[in-house]
């Protein structure tokens, strides 16, 4: 994570920074990415990157810690309408929300594909670490929620709950999806099954 001396910079060339990385990512695959190309793009000098960020991985992990907290603002907005669906209609709008949010910019598209495929297995676990307990939260307060209006049952573990909804939906990716099926269709189907158990 950045440290204090890049939060004492001006917005302006904290954003900068942030830009240019963002720009370097999505363009360059991960490992092809420099901290030069970086610092050129952003216009200022290379040692005084290392006053704000430990190196590339660094930088990175702070990025998709912004993007997470900005996703996870949106998706607390849309907690007011807990009142207004049944907890699967909900749950379903909520990861449309957070489709919606992700696909809202072509650059995040490919910065989440990236992510994926290019980003070293230590950094993705680091990036995961940090980003699935904010999912995990509110989801949590999803459910919680929904157990004080009666829907869900009141001796339900929240945490377990959470958890196994949060996990299903981090690694929907590794879903081996049929012939038309569509993500939706995967959701409500992993959220049929949770609400009404095996048996």
């Amino acid at each position: 994570m950045p440290k204090d001396t890049f939060f004492n910079l001006p917005d302006e060339k904290r954003n900068r920074i942030l830009d240019s990385a963002i720009l370097q990512l999505y363009k360059t695959h991960y490992k092809k990415v420099t901290i030069d190309s970086i610092v050129n793009n952003a216009r200022i000098p290379k040692g005084s990157f290392y006053q704000y960020f430990e190196n590339k991985d660094d930088l990175y992990i702070y990025i998709f810690c912004q993007m997470g907290d900005k996703k996870k603002n949106i998706l607390k907005e849309f907690q007011k309408y807990v009142n207004e669906m049944d907890f699967k209609e909900y749950l379903i709008n909520l990861l449309e929300e957070a489709n919606k949010f992700e696909s809202s910019d072509s650059k995040l598209i490919e910065i989440k594909n990236k992510f994926i495929n290019e980003c070293p297995q230590e950094v993705r676990r680091i990036v995961l670490k940090n980003e699935i307990p904010k999912s995990y939260s509110l989801i949590k307060e999803c459910i919680s929620s929904y157990i004080k209006n009666g829907e869900i049952r009141k001796d339900l573990d929240v945490g377990i709950a959470a958890y196994i909804f949060t996990t299903c939906i981090v690694g929907i990716e590794n879903y081996e999806f049929k012939e038309g099926e569509s993500i939706n269709t995967v959701i409500a189907k992993i959220i049929d099954i949770l609400i009404k158990g095996f048996m």
